[in-house]
């Protein structure tokens, strides 16, 4: 194996490119920091944005000396390379209504930019009783079946955690970043503005795949595996639709980068990036936590190598990045999810001693140590290592083909408080394999057995099979989400595949060498791109939801500002609660979403009396008719309708996804009901 480090010259795109990385970095740190403080405000904002320019320009100018002219493929491959995947994701999705958790991000971003912080007071919930509030947000005892959530007392809209009841306190239930960047967007140019955070971070994404893909192998193969991204399916889902998870792709993958140009070159500045990425990308997700083995793996490769600069480097921004972190952390969220995993796949913890783990981690990583270098010293590594790579080739080519063929003949099973139900983990990477195509998978196989098997294996180029074969084999174990698509590729999105794609290219590029295989390897390449096509294509000129804003502004017209309106409670195709949330963040109209029925009648009708006797005029929004779901007789005249006519790609365990067509017409009543005489 080589440790000496390879000669990759940086170029001055490339030198251009990490600038803007750099700044996109602090200027999102800065705006996650300014929306924690509660100073999330123009003046504020523009100041941190001059800090981001300078930090990119000084990263600019730091590396352009030692940089190299572009050379004119480069040049004109990301010139294609850009501007075709602008084009091709800015189709953004209008997710305002809450539809799922991508809705989530826009409507926080909206009451962000509102109330200058991420805490706000939910002024509809005034006056009302506890046991009136309690109509229309889900209380954390009865959100799920077996487990009662201690982080937060409710969910309000399914977007935002009720911390305080009595005095209607709501957070955001998501990490900060990407709301902090929808909310700067949003600030320039309006609701619609934000959407286009995504596709921005989806095509820059791919980008910084093809620096990566050249540092650790050539231009050719970061240029081949940036492509078929560009034209997978899940780049262009979760590239059009406000998910967290390409903007996590883009910092993560710049954390990667940062690490191996810093092995490459030395320079205590990629260090530096490195981190501060890795740090964004836990701002906007928290699987990003995954990565840190990584980064445990690339300070023990400078422990070996004693390279105490750049290990000092690391230790400094690792500290600053704590520091942010433990500031401007999402606590409910965080506290949320640990519960969740403190009751199902980390259950063994509770009964971990945890001062002999720690012990025992420190230990062990000693030991780690001091055995890497033992066997550096002695050279056992390199006589070891005919055997580990038969070993490890096997592993590969023996568990893919369990994954795709064999495991998914048995179904698997969890246990619930309603008894053993499938858990579908068996199909997990064979419907993978379905949207990204079994050539994809088989061939991003072949490439970690031909890296193996190369004369000279880098240090980063193991670095990198360590980043992500540790994580593909996470996320293709069991399901982290629901087991419906393509909501389910979303874990996949920022490190797996575009790591398999990284690892594809590599193995077609170094089949392409071959006087022999050269045909071969062109082939493969054309086939893999015609099926990723074949399941992309379908999708590439069509908008979600589209038409759900001018929908917004058409309902909030008919609603009078000093108004209450109540909301038709999610079911199976009622659909009219997912209004509510925009509409109480963009409109600033008292919108509640009533719960599910059964609904108290009494605790209903003393609540529409409260704002009655405060002068407020009761709406009523609904799909079906209201005396199908309304608690005892509803007294309301139907004063309006409001028209949606759209389309979403629907959730569900069918392939190729589904565009869900629909045109629903929401009628808006006014209550007329009288309160009795003398109620109070």
């Amino acid at each position: 194996m080589e440790t000496e480090k390879p000669t990759v010259a940086l170029t001055s795109i490339e030198a251009i490119w990490l600038g803007l990385t750099a700044s996109a970095t602090a200027l999102g740190l800065i705006g996650v920091g300014l929306a924690r403080a509660g100073w999330f405000y123009p003046l504020p904002l523009i100041a941190g944005a001059v800090v981001a320019i300078l930090v990119g320009w000084s990263t600019w100018r730091f590396l352009h000396p030692s940089a190299i002219p572009s050379p004119r493929r480069e040049r004109l491959f990301l010139a294609i390379l850009l501007p075709a995947a602008l084009l091709l994701f800015s189709w953004p999705a209008e997710h305002f209504p809450m539809m799922g958790d991508s809705a989530i991000y826009p409507n926080t971003a909206i009451a962000l930019i509102r109330n200058g912080g991420l805490v706000y007071h939910y002024e509809p919930l005034d006056g009302l009783s506890p046991e009136q509030k309690r109509l229309f947000y889900i209380p954390s005892d009865r959100q799920l079946a077996s487990l009662q959530i201690h982080s937060y007392q409710g969910l309000l809209y399914g977007a935002f955690y009720v911390m305080d009841p009595s005095h209607n306190t709501i957070v955001s239930s998501r990490p900060p970043l990407v709301i902090a960047w929808m909310g700067m967007a949003g600030l320039v140019t309006g609701p619609k503005g934000m959407l286009y955070i995504t596709p921005l971070f989806g095509a820059a994404s791919l980008v910084t795949l093809y620096f990566l893909g050249r540092r650790l192998f050539d231009g050719g193969t970061g240029a081949l595996a940036a492509l078929w991204l560009l034209v997978s399916f899940p780049q262009l889902h979760f590239s059009r639709t406000p998910y967290a998870e390409v903007v996590g792709q883009f910092f993560v993958l710049s954390a990667l980068y940062g690490w191996v140009a810093c092995w490459q070159d030395r320079h205590p500045i990629f260090a530096l990036l490195g981190v501060s990425t890795l740090t964004a990308a836990f701002a906007a997700r928290l699987d990003a936590i995954l990565v840190l083995p990584t980064l445990a793996l690339f300070t023990l490769m400078l422990i070996v190598q004693r390279d105490r600069k750049n290990l000092a480097a690391v230790a400094a921004t690792l500290a600053g990045a704590v520091g942010f972190t433990g500031y401007t952390i999402n606590r409910p969220y965080v506290g949320a999810t640990w519960e969740l995993l403190r009751a199902g796949p980390l259950s063994l913890l509770d009964r971990l001693n945890w001062t002999t783990a720690g012990l025992g981690g420190i230990g062990g990583l000693l030991l780690l140590s001091l055995l890497v270098s033992i066997l550096r010293k002695h050279n056992v590594a390199e006589k070891a290592w005919p055997f580990l790579r038969w070993t490890f080739s096997a592993l590969i080519i023996l568990g893919v083909g369990y994954a795709l063929y064999v495991r998914p003949l048995t179904p698997e099973y969890i246990q619930t408080v309603k008894g053993w139900i499938p858990s579908h983990n068996e199909e997990l990477l064979a419907l993978t394999a379905r949207y990204v195509s079994p050539v994809l998978v088989w061939t991003a196989a072949a490439g970690v057995v031909l890296l193996l098997w190369q004369r000279r294996v880098r240090w980063e180029q193991i670095l990198f099979l360590g980043f992500t074969v540790p994580l593909g084999a996470i996320f293709f174990w069991r399901y982290t989400t629901a087991p419906v698509y393509p909501v389910a590729l979303r874990r996949l999105v920022p490190e797996v595949l575009p790591g398999l794609s990284l690892l594809a290219a590599s193995a077609l590029r170094r089949l392409g060498k071959s006087p022999r295989w050269g045909w071969a390897a062109m082939a493969i390449a054309a086939i893999l791109s015609v099926l990723l096509v074949s399941v992309s294509g379908a999708y590439w000129f069509h908008r979600g939801a589209s038409g759900a804003l001018e929908t917004l502004d058409e309902m909030a017209a008919h609603l009078p500002p000093d108004s209450v309106v109540l909301f038709e409670p999610l079911q199976e195709g009622a659909i009219t609660g997912w209004f509510a949330a925009p509409l109480w963040s963009l409109h600033q109209r008292r919108a509640l979403l009533l719960n599910s029925p059964p609904l108290d009648e009494a605790t209903l009708n003393k609540a529409i009396c409260l704002w009655q006797k405060e002068g407020r005029e009761v709406y009523v929004v609904s799909w079906r008719e209201p005396s199908e779901w309304w608690p005892g007789q509803f007294h309301g005249q139907m004063m309006d309708t409001v028209g949606w006519d759209s389309s979403i790609v629907g959730q569900s365990r069918r392939f190729p996804p589904y565009i869900w067509r629909f045109n629903f017409t929401f009628s808006i009543y006014r209550w007329e009901g009288q309160c009795p005489s003398g109620w109070k």
